[in-house]
């Protein structure tokens, strides 16, 4: 929810308040997002799987 929320434009003080987290966690999020992309979401095969491509 945090990357499409960032993708939809909302920066991350908004994103943070909306979320109640803190900025700092927020701007992890993203940029692990950005590093890793789909595998990132990984959380050892708990979480979602990347879309058929």
């Amino acid at each position: 929810m945090v990357v499409l929320a960032s993708a939809g434009g909302n920066t991350v003080p908004a994103i943070a308040r909306l979320f109640q987290a803190d900025e700092d966690t927020i701007r992890q999020v993203i940029h692990r997002f950005n590093e890793l992309g789909w595998p990132a979401w990984s959380l050892g095969g708990r979480g979602p799987s990347p879309p058929d491509q």
